[in-house]
Protein backbone atom coordinates (compact mmCIF):
# COMPACT_ATOMS: atom_id res chain seq x y z
CA UNK A 1 0.00 0.00 0.00
CA UNK A 2 1.35 3.26 -0.78
CA UNK A 3 0.93 6.02 2.33
CA UNK A 4 1.55 9.77 1.06
CA UNK A 5 2.55 12.09 3.44
CA UNK A 6 1.87 15.85 3.46
CA UNK A 7 4.90 18.24 5.77
CA UNK A 8 3.20 20.55 7.96
CA UNK A 9 5.94 21.71 10.16
CA UNK A 10 9.22 20.78 10.58
CA UNK A 11 10.94 22.31 13.86
CA UNK A 12 13.43 21.54 16.16
CA UNK A 13 12.62 21.38 20.02
CA UNK A 14 14.73 22.38 22.59
CA UNK A 15 14.15 22.11 26.33
CA UNK A 16 12.18 24.30 28.46
CA UNK A 17 15.44 25.39 30.61
CA UNK A 18 18.50 24.41 29.80
CA UNK A 19 20.79 22.00 31.84
CA UNK A 20 24.86 22.79 32.30
CA UNK A 21 26.60 21.69 29.08
CA UNK A 22 28.41 18.39 29.91
CA UNK A 23 29.59 15.27 28.07
CA UNK A 24 28.37 11.76 28.59
CA UNK A 25 30.85 8.69 28.46
CA UNK A 26 29.29 5.55 26.82
CA UNK A 27 30.18 2.25 28.05
CA UNK A 28 30.56 -0.81 25.78
CA UNK A 29 27.11 -1.82 26.15
CA UNK A 30 26.29 1.45 25.12
CA UNK A 31 28.67 1.58 21.79
CA UNK A 32 27.68 -2.12 21.15
CA UNK A 33 24.47 -1.22 19.05
CA UNK A 34 24.50 2.90 17.77
CA UNK A 35 21.94 2.02 15.17
CA UNK A 36 18.40 3.72 15.60
CA UNK A 37 15.78 1.83 16.45
CA UNK A 38 11.92 2.88 14.88
CA UNK A 39 8.94 2.33 16.38
CA UNK A 40 5.31 3.46 15.37
CA UNK A 41 2.36 3.69 17.69
CA UNK A 42 -0.94 3.85 16.88
CA UNK A 43 -4.18 5.69 18.22
CA UNK A 44 -7.71 5.32 17.01
CA UNK A 45 -9.06 8.06 18.96
CA UNK A 46 -11.65 10.59 16.96
CA UNK A 47 -10.12 13.52 17.05
CA UNK A 48 -10.72 16.13 14.49
CA UNK A 49 -9.81 19.51 13.59
CA UNK A 50 -12.77 21.51 14.85
CA UNK A 51 -12.40 19.41 18.38
CA UNK A 52 -9.93 21.63 19.53
CA UNK A 53 -8.51 25.19 20.02
CA UNK A 54 -5.25 25.89 19.04
CA UNK A 55 -4.47 25.50 23.08
CA UNK A 56 -6.08 22.11 23.13
CA UNK A 57 -4.59 21.00 19.73
CA UNK A 58 -3.22 17.62 20.87
CA UNK A 59 -0.14 17.88 18.57
CA UNK A 60 0.54 21.46 20.40
CA UNK A 61 0.06 20.04 23.58
CA UNK A 62 2.54 17.10 22.75
CA UNK A 63 5.18 19.61 21.65
CA UNK A 64 4.51 21.83 24.86
CA UNK A 65 5.19 18.38 26.85
CA UNK A 66 8.41 17.44 24.70
CA UNK A 67 9.96 20.93 25.38
CA UNK A 68 9.23 20.09 29.35
CA UNK A 69 10.29 16.48 29.81
CA UNK A 70 13.41 16.85 27.76
CA UNK A 71 14.79 18.87 31.00
CA UNK A 72 15.24 15.69 32.76
CA UNK A 73 16.05 13.65 29.79
CA UNK A 74 18.25 16.02 28.56
CA UNK A 75 21.03 13.22 26.65
CA UNK A 76 18.07 12.85 23.93
CA UNK A 77 18.56 16.84 23.34
CA UNK A 78 22.22 16.51 22.33
CA UNK A 79 24.29 15.06 19.93
CA UNK A 80 27.12 12.56 19.22
CA UNK A 81 30.55 12.89 18.93
CA UNK A 82 33.46 11.00 18.54
CA UNK A 83 36.46 11.42 21.21
CA UNK A 84 39.62 12.27 19.29
CA UNK A 85 41.67 10.92 21.93
CA UNK A 86 40.17 7.34 22.73
CA UNK A 87 38.07 6.69 18.93
CA UNK A 88 35.13 6.42 21.23
CA UNK A 89 31.49 7.75 20.99
CA UNK A 90 30.22 10.02 23.53
CA UNK A 91 27.31 12.17 24.06
CA UNK A 92 27.58 15.49 24.01
CA UNK A 93 24.64 17.45 26.07
CA UNK A 94 24.96 20.35 24.68
CA UNK A 95 20.60 21.10 25.11
CA UNK A 96 20.30 21.74 20.81
CA UNK A 97 17.04 19.58 20.84
CA UNK A 98 15.02 16.97 18.87
CA UNK A 99 13.35 17.28 15.40
CA UNK A 100 9.92 17.24 15.53
CA UNK A 101 7.69 16.71 11.94
CA UNK A 102 4.05 16.57 12.21
CA UNK A 103 2.30 15.70 9.20
CA UNK A 104 -1.26 14.55 7.66
CA UNK A 105 -2.29 12.03 5.31
CA UNK A 106 -5.71 11.24 3.41
CA UNK A 107 -5.37 8.09 4.66
CA UNK A 108 -7.37 6.00 7.16
CA UNK A 109 -6.22 4.12 9.70
CA UNK A 110 -8.70 0.97 8.47
CA UNK A 111 -7.31 1.21 5.28
CA UNK A 112 -3.63 -0.30 6.60
CA UNK A 113 -5.59 -3.55 7.39
CA UNK A 114 -3.85 -5.20 10.69
CA UNK A 115 -1.58 -2.81 11.90
CA UNK A 116 1.01 -4.44 14.30
CA UNK A 117 1.90 -6.60 10.62
CA UNK A 118 5.23 -4.67 9.64
CA UNK A 119 4.31 -2.89 5.75
CA UNK A 120 6.74 -1.37 4.08
CA UNK A 121 4.68 1.95 3.70
CA UNK A 122 5.41 2.25 7.65
CA UNK A 123 9.09 3.37 6.82
CA UNK A 124 6.96 7.03 6.18
CA UNK A 125 5.74 7.29 9.22
CA UNK A 126 9.38 8.14 11.03
CA UNK A 127 12.05 10.79 9.96
CA UNK A 128 14.60 9.27 8.19
CA UNK A 129 18.27 10.40 7.43
CA UNK A 130 20.80 9.95 4.36
CA UNK A 131 23.74 7.20 4.91
CA UNK A 132 25.97 9.05 7.37
CA UNK A 133 29.90 8.29 6.86
CA UNK A 134 30.15 9.55 10.51
CA UNK A 135 28.67 8.30 13.46
CA UNK A 136 28.99 11.15 15.08
CA UNK A 137 26.52 12.75 12.47
CA UNK A 138 23.50 10.67 13.24
CA UNK A 139 21.01 11.88 15.63
CA UNK A 140 20.50 10.08 19.38
CA UNK A 141 16.55 10.27 19.35
CA UNK A 142 14.02 10.49 16.23
CA UNK A 143 10.43 10.90 17.07
CA UNK A 144 7.26 11.35 14.00
CA UNK A 145 4.31 12.11 14.53
CA UNK A 146 2.04 12.22 11.14
CA UNK A 147 -1.01 14.69 10.94
CA UNK A 148 -3.11 13.53 7.05
CA UNK A 149 0.66 14.38 1.42
CA UNK A 150 4.87 13.79 1.06
CA UNK A 151 7.57 14.06 3.93
CA UNK A 152 10.90 15.76 2.63
CA UNK A 153 14.01 13.96 3.11
CA UNK A 154 16.20 15.78 5.45
CA UNK A 155 19.68 16.22 4.19
CA UNK A 156 21.91 19.07 5.28
CA UNK A 157 24.23 19.08 8.35
CA UNK A 158 21.93 21.38 10.22
CA UNK A 159 19.35 18.41 9.96
CA UNK A 160 21.85 16.07 11.83
CA UNK A 161 20.63 16.77 15.65
CA UNK A 162 19.99 14.19 18.64
CA UNK A 163 16.39 13.15 18.36
CA UNK A 164 13.62 13.35 15.63
CA UNK A 165 10.04 12.87 15.99
CA UNK A 166 7.21 12.96 13.67
CA UNK A 167 3.59 12.60 14.58
CA UNK A 168 0.60 12.46 12.00
CA UNK A 169 -2.84 12.30 11.62
CA UNK A 170 -4.94 9.86 9.45
CA UNK A 171 -8.14 11.68 7.93
CA UNK A 172 -10.71 9.33 10.31
CA UNK A 173 -9.27 11.35 13.42
CA UNK A 174 -6.38 8.29 14.16
CA UNK A 175 -3.09 9.38 15.11
CA UNK A 176 0.45 7.90 14.37
CA UNK A 177 3.21 8.43 16.40
CA UNK A 178 6.83 7.53 15.23
CA UNK A 179 9.67 7.42 17.13
CA UNK A 180 13.20 6.33 16.49
CA UNK A 181 16.45 6.36 19.15
CA UNK A 182 19.99 5.24 19.52
CA UNK A 183 20.34 2.12 21.20
CA UNK A 184 23.30 4.13 22.78
CA UNK A 185 21.55 6.23 24.78
CA UNK A 186 19.06 4.30 26.26
CA UNK A 187 18.30 0.93 26.46
CA UNK A 188 14.51 -0.71 26.29
CA UNK A 189 13.87 0.40 29.67
CA UNK A 190 15.03 3.31 29.53
CA UNK A 191 13.66 4.54 26.02
CA UNK A 192 10.18 3.24 27.47
CA UNK A 193 10.73 5.41 30.55
CA UNK A 194 11.58 8.73 28.26
CA UNK A 195 7.87 7.95 26.03
CA UNK A 196 6.02 7.23 29.43
CA UNK A 197 7.23 10.22 31.05
CA UNK A 198 6.43 12.14 27.79
CA UNK A 199 2.63 10.99 27.74
CA UNK A 200 2.48 11.62 31.52
CA UNK A 201 3.18 15.28 30.76
CA UNK A 202 1.45 15.60 27.91
CA UNK A 203 -1.88 13.57 29.33
CA UNK A 204 -1.69 16.71 31.68
CA UNK A 205 -1.07 14.57 34.94
CA UNK A 206 1.07 16.15 38.50
CA UNK A 207 5.00 15.92 36.98
CA UNK A 208 5.68 15.50 40.76
CA UNK A 209 5.10 11.90 40.25
CA UNK A 210 7.73 11.31 37.33
CA UNK A 211 10.62 9.22 37.98
CA UNK A 212 13.65 11.09 38.35
CA UNK A 213 16.05 9.66 35.54
CA UNK A 214 19.66 8.66 35.96
CA UNK A 215 21.61 8.82 32.72
CA UNK A 216 25.39 8.62 34.21
CA UNK A 217 27.19 5.43 33.66
CA UNK A 218 30.04 6.08 36.08
CA UNK A 219 29.12 3.12 38.54
CA UNK A 220 29.61 0.88 35.40
CA UNK A 221 32.66 2.11 34.25
CA UNK A 222 34.15 2.03 37.91
CA UNK A 223 33.67 -1.45 37.69
CA UNK A 224 35.11 -2.26 34.24
CA UNK A 225 38.27 0.25 35.07
CA UNK A 226 38.42 -1.04 38.72
CA UNK A 227 42.05 -1.69 39.54
CA UNK A 228 40.92 -4.81 41.08
CA UNK A 229 39.47 -6.12 38.07
CA UNK A 230 41.34 -8.02 35.05
CA UNK A 231 43.55 -6.62 32.68
CA UNK A 232 41.51 -5.50 29.25
CA UNK A 233 42.56 -7.84 26.51
CA UNK A 234 43.30 -6.79 22.94
CA UNK A 235 41.21 -8.65 20.87
CA UNK A 236 37.45 -9.39 21.85
CA UNK A 237 38.24 -13.07 20.79
CA UNK A 238 40.52 -13.84 23.87
CA UNK A 239 36.69 -13.57 26.04
CA UNK A 240 36.82 -17.35 26.00
CA UNK A 241 35.36 -17.37 29.21
CA UNK A 242 32.31 -15.14 28.82
CA UNK A 243 29.96 -17.77 27.33
CA UNK A 244 27.77 -15.22 25.25
CA UNK A 245 31.39 -15.12 22.78
CA UNK A 246 32.51 -18.45 23.69
CA UNK A 247 29.36 -19.82 21.76
CA UNK A 248 30.04 -17.67 19.17
CA UNK A 249 33.32 -19.74 18.33
CA UNK A 250 31.68 -22.77 17.22
CA UNK A 251 29.47 -20.78 14.36
CA UNK A 252 30.92 -18.40 11.10
CA UNK A 253 31.52 -14.80 12.33
CA UNK A 254 33.02 -11.94 10.01
CA UNK A 255 35.41 -9.41 12.09
CA UNK A 256 34.73 -5.50 10.75
CA UNK A 257 34.89 -2.47 12.00
CA UNK A 258 37.73 -1.25 14.60
CA UNK A 259 36.16 1.99 15.83
CA UNK A 260 32.94 3.65 16.61
CA UNK A 261 33.91 5.94 13.79
CA UNK A 262 32.81 2.72 11.15
CA UNK A 263 30.83 0.54 13.32
CA UNK A 264 27.28 1.84 12.68
CA UNK A 265 28.32 1.69 8.55
CA UNK A 266 29.14 -1.49 8.99
CA UNK A 267 26.24 -2.74 10.75
CA UNK A 268 23.69 -0.92 8.58
CA UNK A 269 25.11 -2.50 5.37
CA UNK A 270 25.45 -5.92 7.19
CA UNK A 271 21.61 -5.98 8.10
CA UNK A 272 20.19 -4.06 4.81
CA UNK A 273 17.35 -5.87 3.51
CA UNK A 274 17.53 -7.65 -0.22
CA UNK A 275 14.42 -5.80 -1.91
CA UNK A 276 15.24 -8.64 -4.71
CA UNK A 277 13.83 -11.28 -2.47
CA UNK A 278 15.79 -11.30 0.79
CA UNK A 279 14.04 -11.05 3.93
CA UNK A 280 10.89 -10.95 5.04
CA UNK A 281 9.19 -9.42 8.01
CA UNK A 282 6.62 -11.34 9.90
CA UNK A 283 4.74 -11.00 12.26
CA UNK A 284 3.07 -14.03 14.58
CA UNK A 285 0.36 -14.23 16.82
CA UNK A 286 0.18 -16.62 20.05
CA UNK A 287 -2.91 -16.59 22.75
CA UNK A 288 -2.79 -16.74 26.16
CA UNK A 289 -4.12 -20.22 26.66
CA UNK A 290 -1.37 -21.65 24.43
CA UNK A 291 1.37 -19.68 26.64
CA UNK A 292 -0.01 -20.64 29.96
CA UNK A 293 -0.61 -24.21 29.36
CA UNK A 294 2.97 -24.93 27.28
CA UNK A 295 3.93 -23.21 30.91
CA UNK A 296 2.46 -25.44 33.20
CA UNK A 297 3.45 -28.68 30.76
CA UNK A 298 7.07 -27.79 31.14
CA UNK A 299 6.97 -27.11 35.04
CA UNK A 300 5.15 -30.52 35.43
CA UNK A 301 6.93 -32.87 32.65
CA UNK A 302 10.31 -31.15 33.35
CA UNK A 303 10.31 -30.41 37.18
CA UNK A 304 10.79 -26.87 36.75
CA UNK A 305 10.23 -24.94 39.65
CA UNK A 306 9.22 -22.13 37.82
CA UNK A 307 8.69 -21.41 33.77
CA UNK A 308 8.14 -17.69 32.47
CA UNK A 309 6.34 -16.65 29.33
CA UNK A 310 9.72 -15.41 28.06
CA UNK A 311 11.21 -18.70 28.62
CA UNK A 312 8.17 -20.47 26.70
CA UNK A 313 8.28 -18.33 23.83
CA UNK A 314 11.89 -17.76 23.76
CA UNK A 315 12.27 -21.77 23.24
CA UNK A 316 9.58 -22.26 20.88
CA UNK A 317 10.45 -19.27 18.44
CA UNK A 318 14.47 -21.21 18.46
CA UNK A 319 12.81 -24.71 17.78
CA UNK A 320 10.19 -23.30 15.26
CA UNK A 321 13.49 -20.49 13.63
CA UNK A 322 16.01 -23.38 13.45
CA UNK A 323 13.63 -26.23 11.59
CA UNK A 324 12.74 -23.96 9.41
CA UNK A 325 15.79 -22.98 8.42
CA UNK A 326 17.00 -26.93 7.56
CA UNK A 327 20.00 -27.15 8.91
CA UNK A 328 22.46 -29.84 8.50
CA UNK A 329 21.73 -32.07 12.04
CA UNK A 330 25.36 -31.90 13.38
CA UNK A 331 25.48 -28.25 12.89
CA UNK A 332 26.56 -25.98 16.08
CA UNK A 333 23.72 -23.29 16.61
CA UNK A 334 23.60 -20.41 18.95
CA UNK A 335 20.57 -18.72 21.07
CA UNK A 336 21.10 -15.54 22.76
CA UNK A 337 18.80 -12.93 24.49
CA UNK A 338 19.75 -9.81 26.24
CA UNK A 339 19.43 -10.02 30.29
CA UNK A 340 18.92 -6.89 32.44
CA UNK A 341 21.98 -6.51 34.75
CA UNK A 342 20.28 -3.61 37.12
CA UNK A 343 19.40 -6.22 39.53
CA UNK A 344 22.50 -8.62 39.12
CA UNK A 345 24.95 -5.98 39.27
CA UNK A 346 26.52 -5.69 42.68
CA UNK A 347 27.34 -2.29 42.63
CA UNK A 348 24.84 -0.68 41.98
CA UNK A 349 24.21 1.16 38.81
CA UNK A 350 21.92 3.61 40.82
CA UNK A 351 17.73 4.26 40.90
CA UNK A 352 16.23 4.72 37.30
CA UNK A 353 19.33 4.15 35.62
CA UNK A 354 18.67 5.06 31.72
CA UNK A 355 21.69 3.52 29.85
CA UNK A 356 22.34 0.21 28.57
CA UNK A 357 22.59 -2.59 31.35
CA UNK A 358 21.38 -5.54 29.34
CA UNK A 359 24.20 -8.58 28.80
CA UNK A 360 23.40 -11.00 26.26
CA UNK A 361 23.21 -14.39 27.90
CA UNK A 362 23.97 -17.56 25.33
CA UNK A 363 23.06 -21.41 24.90
CA UNK A 364 24.73 -23.66 22.22
CA UNK A 365 24.49 -26.42 21.23
CA UNK A 366 23.59 -29.10 18.27
CA UNK A 367 20.41 -28.61 15.42
CA UNK A 368 19.97 -32.59 16.47
CA UNK A 369 20.00 -31.94 19.92
CA UNK A 370 17.52 -28.77 19.75
CA UNK A 371 15.40 -30.53 17.84
CA UNK A 372 14.38 -34.03 19.40
CA UNK A 373 14.72 -32.39 22.81
CA UNK A 374 11.35 -31.54 24.73
CA UNK A 375 10.56 -28.11 25.24
CA UNK A 376 11.03 -28.31 29.23
CA UNK A 377 15.02 -29.48 28.00
CA UNK A 378 15.03 -26.57 26.12
CA UNK A 379 13.65 -24.54 28.31
CA UNK A 380 16.35 -25.67 31.23
CA UNK A 381 18.93 -24.15 28.88
CA UNK A 382 17.65 -21.00 28.88
CA UNK A 383 17.23 -20.58 32.86
CA UNK A 384 20.58 -21.83 33.45
CA UNK A 385 21.73 -19.00 30.88
CA UNK A 386 20.09 -17.04 32.70
CA UNK A 387 21.43 -18.06 36.01
CA UNK A 388 25.48 -17.36 34.29
CA UNK A 389 24.61 -13.57 34.53
CA UNK A 390 26.00 -12.81 37.69
CA UNK A 391 28.42 -9.77 38.76
CA UNK A 392 31.16 -10.94 37.80
CA UNK A 393 29.94 -11.75 34.16
CA UNK A 394 28.51 -8.78 33.47
CA UNK A 395 31.80 -6.95 34.51
CA UNK A 396 33.63 -9.20 31.81
CA UNK A 397 31.00 -8.59 29.37
CA UNK A 398 31.24 -4.96 29.62
CA UNK A 399 35.13 -5.42 29.75
CA UNK A 400 35.07 -7.52 26.59
CA UNK A 401 32.92 -5.04 24.71
CA UNK A 402 36.05 -2.44 25.44
CA UNK A 403 38.25 -4.30 22.80
CA UNK A 404 39.64 -2.96 19.46
CA UNK A 405 37.68 -5.48 17.28
CA UNK A 406 34.04 -6.08 16.44
CA UNK A 407 32.17 -8.94 14.31
CA UNK A 408 29.32 -10.10 13.11
CA UNK A 409 28.12 -13.96 13.80
CA UNK A 410 26.21 -15.78 11.05
CA UNK A 411 22.59 -15.12 11.36
CA UNK A 412 21.87 -18.42 10.35
CA UNK A 413 23.32 -20.66 13.08
CA UNK A 414 22.50 -17.58 15.63
CA UNK A 415 19.06 -16.65 17.07
CA UNK A 416 18.66 -13.59 18.74
CA UNK A 417 14.94 -13.45 21.03
CA UNK A 418 14.93 -9.75 22.51
CA UNK A 419 12.25 -9.97 25.11
CA UNK A 420 9.76 -6.06 24.55
CA UNK A 421 6.78 -7.79 26.27
CA UNK A 422 7.40 -6.35 29.58
CA UNK A 423 6.98 -3.17 27.85
CA UNK A 424 2.93 -1.76 28.16
CA UNK A 425 2.93 0.15 25.19
CA UNK A 426 -1.24 0.51 25.64
CA UNK A 427 -0.08 2.76 28.57
CA UNK A 428 1.47 5.83 26.18
CA UNK A 429 -1.59 8.08 26.38
CA UNK A 430 -0.76 11.57 25.61
CA UNK A 431 -3.84 12.87 25.16
CA UNK A 432 -4.97 11.02 21.83
CA UNK A 433 -6.31 7.98 24.30
CA UNK A 434 -4.55 4.44 24.58
CA UNK A 435 -2.29 3.01 22.14
CA UNK A 436 -4.36 0.98 19.75
CA UNK A 437 -1.43 -1.43 18.31
CA UNK A 438 2.46 -0.73 17.74
CA UNK A 439 4.63 -2.49 15.29
CA UNK A 440 9.13 -2.10 15.08
CA UNK A 441 10.22 -1.18 11.53
CA UNK A 442 13.05 -2.92 10.37
CA UNK A 443 15.75 -3.20 12.97
CA UNK A 444 19.50 -3.15 12.31
CA UNK A 445 19.24 -6.93 12.89
CA UNK A 446 16.39 -7.93 11.36
CA UNK A 447 16.34 -11.61 12.01
CA UNK A 448 16.03 -10.41 15.77
CA UNK A 449 13.26 -12.34 16.79
CA UNK A 450 10.66 -9.28 19.07
CA UNK A 451 8.75 -10.64 21.70
CA UNK A 452 5.50 -8.12 22.23
CA UNK A 453 2.07 -7.62 23.81
CA UNK A 454 -0.62 -8.02 21.37
CA UNK A 455 -2.51 -5.02 21.95
CA UNK A 456 -5.44 -6.24 20.30
CA UNK A 457 -5.83 -9.34 21.96
CA UNK A 458 -5.71 -8.92 25.31
CA UNK A 459 -3.57 -11.39 27.39
CA UNK A 460 -1.67 -12.70 23.58
CA UNK A 461 1.59 -12.05 22.28
CA UNK A 462 3.60 -11.44 19.09
CA UNK A 463 6.46 -12.39 17.68
CA UNK A 464 8.21 -10.41 15.03
CA UNK A 465 11.02 -11.76 13.31
CA UNK A 466 12.82 -11.24 9.85
CA UNK A 467 13.61 -14.76 7.54
CA UNK A 468 14.32 -15.25 4.11
CA UNK A 469 11.37 -14.97 2.05
CA UNK A 470 11.73 -18.72 0.76
CA UNK A 471 11.16 -19.63 4.62
CA UNK A 472 7.85 -17.61 5.72
CA UNK A 473 5.68 -20.74 5.17
CA UNK A 474 7.57 -22.90 6.64
CA UNK A 475 7.88 -20.52 9.52
CA UNK A 476 4.45 -20.01 10.30
CA UNK A 477 3.87 -23.59 10.24
CA UNK A 478 6.24 -24.54 12.57
CA UNK A 479 5.46 -22.27 14.50
CA UNK A 480 1.68 -22.84 14.97
CA UNK A 481 3.02 -26.90 15.01
CA UNK A 482 4.27 -28.59 18.61
CA UNK A 483 4.39 -31.76 17.13
CA UNK A 484 8.06 -31.39 16.28
CA UNK A 485 9.06 -30.87 20.10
Amino acid sequence: MELKLCAKENIIVKPFKFNNRQTIELSGLDRISPAILYTVFFYKSQLTNESFSQEEDPVERAKTALQKVLIPWYPAAGRFRINEASGKLEIDCNNQGVILVTAATDSKLEELGRLHEYKTCYENLVPKFPEATDISENPIAVVQVIVGNEIRKLSTMNDYCAGLIQITRFACGGFSLGFGGSHALFDGIGAFNFLASWAHISNGKDESELMVPNHSRDALLSAIYSPNSSSMAASIYEQDHITAIQDLYGIPMQAVASDDRCWETALAKFSQIDPQGGLELVTLAMEKETVETWKGQAIERGKLSKCSTFDVLCAHVWKARVKTLNLYANTNICLQFPVDSRSRFRSSLGENFTGNAFVLASVSCSVKKLLEEPLHDTIRRIQAAKDEITDEYIKLYAKALEASDKFFPSMRELTIVSNWSRFPFHALDFGWGKVSNATILATPVPETAFLMLNLQEPGGFLVRIGIGRQYVNDLVSNFSNLSYI
